[in-house]
């Protein structure tokens, strides 16, 4: 009798998971969720924004905090300290104005360059051509 009872357990359970399945495959995956959509552009602008007040040059964008913040290699921290807060103050003011126009500002991220945005500005105009 046990063996009747889990076969028929096993019978609903399979009922129960393609039913699920069938639940699954009529969701429509191709619009994504407007709250979803709507959390990850606040938390990306509140990104930026922390990025651009860690690069006001004083106290934090003189020792290159905001590069640290962005995920860069060690030594670029190190020349911001090196070179007397990043040439006396305008490297860390030049990024901090940079973090606060620039719309998008995914592609400083883990960038090693010590002008993070002459590299990137590069990188820019070859994807306009490639893509034209």
């Amino acid at each position: 009798m046990s063996a009747f009872h889990s076969i028929e357990k096993a019978s609903e359970y399979a009922v129960e998971l393609s039913e699920a399945k069938a639940f699954v495959n009529n969701i429509n995956l191709e619009k994504p969720n407007p709250i979803w959509v709507s959390l990850k552009k606040k938390n990306k602008n509140r990104k930026k924004v922390i990025a651009a007040v860690l690069a006001f040059p004083l106290p934090f964008g003189v020792i290159g905090l905001h590069r640290i913040y962005l995920g860069t290699k060690p030594y670029v921290p190190l020349v911001y300290i090196g070179t007397i807060g990043g040439a006396f103050g305008i490297l860390p003011f030049i990024d901090f104005c940079v973090l606060l126009l620039d719309k998008d500002t995914d592609h400083y991220k883990e960038n090693s360059h010590i002008f993070m945005w002459i590299e990137n500005q590069n990188k820019k105009t070859e994807t306009k051509t490639t893509h034209d």
